[in-house]
């Protein structure tokens, strides 16, 4: 069973959510367990069950025959695996189940899942409330959905019998070997074809047959019985191997590398090779074995990010090539020759070089990573120059997803466009989230609270100015565009028309100099939309901290003295007890500052890491990395205060061992007078 990400987007399918009903099991043998249902389409509820029994559900289920059954926690259908692929069997053939809460180490819970779709919980949820979360959840594209992962068959066809050497009749006989086997494996192609399995052939060529072939039938062993026997005579022995595998397995695109974009070069064959590389030409996976089927490639690419592109190193791509490339939606690279040894080579060498710790430990790798390298060349200088425009526009638009579209056929302004529409587009559910999430927390109760609502308003506004003065800039520069057009065609004209008026001549310099005017307000235009893009996506970026409340605001100091630290001193908060401010540069520090700091049990927190600088200062001194500045208010994660308390407890210790040295200074001190007093060398307990 794989759990795959739905597709995020509008949908208005037919949605059945379904709660387990307290007080009820499904691995009772006695009762059957009883649900609540909520049956949706869009977010217009259909209709609504309280208190259905199994029967009732499965009979309701080819009632309205859902597209989606949406449940919180599938074990909630059957206690283990074996009656889940049963539940599964008894639905309608169309209808998917989806788990919305996630899987193994990313799962959460129903109320947290729909806090981050942005749809609004309040007090506590029923069963027939969770059930309408788990549908509303599914329908806008969340979740994870299950599939029954299919057995898979082996059929070998090799050679009856060693052939040893010798004898006149030795090179006919291999031949002989070679075409029986080549016969086999068109007759088992010609049967599987007939009664439409799916399955890849791979298999290794020899003069005048074939040494060796091996289908891998993506079907469990009983459906093949009556149709391929296996059998052995003289020439030829055909094996068939079921492979056995949980038919049960949960995975989930939360648990790749975050949107990361591969290349996959493949070798097929008896042993297939595997190269992988990321979309800066790094190689992440090489690998060769003979157990290497089409199933176990789609899952080792899965777990390491989304194919872009899957290669070969022939200019006409074997059919495994195609039947990967179109289940994960990628492109085909094939080069426009058949690569050569040499060719091959010659690629994995330069990567090599580039990257040393890699091993190429054989000629299937070796194919696999020089096609794999060669697909990655053809774009190569396609994505620096994308990476480069993503940079230089500083909008905080996610380099990889841009990457990934151009290496799935997109150009680079499709793809920057597309990412633009997302962020924009995610903006006011972000701005409303963050809204919410400060109300819920408390946060407008305290003087931070204010800040921060004055901010979310103030980015409510921007985001409404800028979006206009996009709007109304990309008017004006479709206007500029066409005075240009018609400018350059007019001074196209006056200039074909070869006469030596001085006035056509002046006009001419006008008309140019207008240009180059306009040329610039469209510079100064799009600076201005870079400005304000930026700023708001700086303000984004703040909110979307906030928004997992896991930070806190502190004031922020350039450097520490007196006077700053009376600047700040109605603006300090206490967080725990604990008094924190945010310094750009601790150094130098003055012993008043000092003593001021100590006095008042004020904290210090910088980017830099200044180890054990506490324990001479008697201060804390904590480094945060992730610190977020927006003015005069540093956000940093909350994790600090716990390191903050740690070191006052660390200098407390100090102190205090400090003050038992001195008295036991003082009391040796006190006995070495007694004893030059009383003249003895050494004192009783008593003295």
């Amino acid at each position: 069973m794989y759990g795959e990400k739905m597709n995020n987007g509008k949908n208005e399918k037919l949605v059945m959510g379904v709660d387990i009903l307290p007080g009820y099991s499904p691995g009772s043998s006695t009762h059957q367990p009883h649900y609540a249902v909520v049956l949706l389409k869009g977010e217009k509820i259909v209709n609504s069950y309280e208190d259905v029994s199994f029967a009732r559900l499965i009979r309701l289920a080819w009632e309205y025959k859902p597209d989606i059954l949406a449940i919180d926690n599938v074990f909630e259908l059957g206690e283990n695996v074996d009656k889940i692929i049963k539940i599964i069997n008894l639905l309608p053939p169309n209808t998917r189940i989806v788990q919305v809460t996630g899987w193994g180490d990313n799962l959460s819970t129903i109320k947290n899942v729909a806090y981050d779709m942005g749809i609004d919980v309040h007090g506590k949820i029923d069963p027939l409330k969770t059930a309408y979360l788990a549908a509303l959840i599914a329908s806008k594209g969340g979740g994870a959905v299950l599939k029954l992962l299919e057995e898979k068959t082996k059929i070998i066809i090799s050679r009856g019998r060693s052939v040893s050497h010798g004898g006149m009749s030795y090179d006919r006989y291999k031949r002989s070997i070679r075409a029986g086997i080549l016969n086999v494996t068109k007759e088992v192609k010609k049967i599987l074809d007939k009664h439409g399995f799916d399955y890849d052939l791979v298999f290794r060529r020899s003069n005048g047959g074939l040494e060796q072939s091996v289908f891998t039938v993506y079907a469990p062993r009983e459906k093949l019985y009556g149709l391929i026997k296996p059998f052995k005579n003289k020439s030829v022995r055909l094996i068939i191997r079921p492979v056995y595998k949980n038919k049960i397995m949960f995975e989930t695109n939360k648990n790749r590398v975050e949107s990361r974009g591969l290349i996959v070069g493949i070798d097929p064959g008896i042993s297939t090779g595997l190269a992988i590389l990321d979309l800066s030409g790094r190689p992440i996976y090489l690998h060769s074995s003979k157990n290497l089927d089409r199933g176990e490639i789609l899952n080792i690419i899965s777990r390491l990010g989304i194919a872009t592109i899957i290669s070969t190193d022939v200019m006409h791509p074997p059919e495994l090539i195609k039947k990967i490339a179109a289940a994960l939606n990628a492109q085909i690279y094939a080069p426009p020759h058949d690569l050569s040894t040499d060719e091959k080579q010659e690629l994995v060498n330069k990567i090599v070089k580039k990257y040393p710790d890699i091993e190429v430990k054989d000629s299937h790798v070796r194919d696999a990573l020089a096609a794999a390298y060669k697909a990655y060349l053809s774009i190569k200088d396609k994505l620096i120059q994308a990476e480069n425009r993503v940079y230089s526009m500083d909008l905080g638009i996610s380099v990889e997803n841009v990457k990934i579209s151009i290496a799935r056929g997109k150009s680079i302004a499709e793809a920057l466009e597309q990412e633009l529409e997302r962020i924009l587009n995610n903006l006011d559910t972000r701005i409303e989230n963050t809204t919410r999430i400060v109300k819920e927390t408390g946060m407008d109760t305290d003087r931070i609270s204010d800040e921060l609502s004055n901010k979310i308003e103030k980015l409510r506004n921007e985001n409404r100015i800028l979006k206009n003065k996009i709007f109304e800039l990309q008017r004006k520069l479709r206007e500029k565009d066409a005075v240009i057009e018609e400018l350059k065609l007019e001074l196209k004209s006056l200039r074909n028309m070869n006469i030596d008026d001085a006035g056509i001549k002046r006009k001419i310099y006008l008309l140019e100099q207008e240009i180059k005017s306009l040329k610039e307000q469209l510079c100064r235009k799009e600076e201005v939309i870079n400005k304000l893009l930026k700023e708001k996506y700086e303000l984004e970026k703040i909110l979307e901290k906030l928004s997992t409340n896991k930070y806190i605001g502190i004031p922020r100091v350039r450097n520490l003295s007196i006077a700053t630290m009376k600047k700040i001193a109605n603006k300090m908060y206490e967080y725990n007890g604990l008094k924190i401010v945010f310094v750009d540069e601790i150094m130098p520090l003055s012993m008043d500052i000092i003593k001021h700091l100590r006095k008042e049990k004020i904290a210090i927190i910088t980017h830099k890491d200044y180890g054990e600088l506490y324990t001479d200062l008697r201060i804390p001194v904590v480094s945060s990395s992730e610190a977020i500045i927006y003015e005069n208010i540093v956000f940093v994660e909350q994790s600090v205060l716990n390191k903050i308390a740690e070191q006052w407890n660390m200098i407390e210790r100090i102190e205090a061992e400090e003050e038992y040295e001195k008295v036991i200074k003082l009391i040796e001190e006190y006995q070495e007078e007694r004893k030059k007093k009383l003249g003895v060398e050494k004192l009783s307990p008593f003295e």
